[in-house]
């Protein structure tokens, strides 16, 4: 399984799935930090 930063090479490395969260959703803020 990749995740978004690494989906190329887990592909390459015969992963199935992938894990797409930051690329849709963007980076997780900490708390109290807003997104704006």
């Amino acid at each position: 399984m990749g995740m978004t930063g690494d989906y190329e090479v887990a592909i390459e490395e015969g992963a199935t799935m992938i894990r797409v969260g930051t690329g849709i959703f963007g980076a997780r803020t900490r708390n109290g930090e807003s997104r704006a």
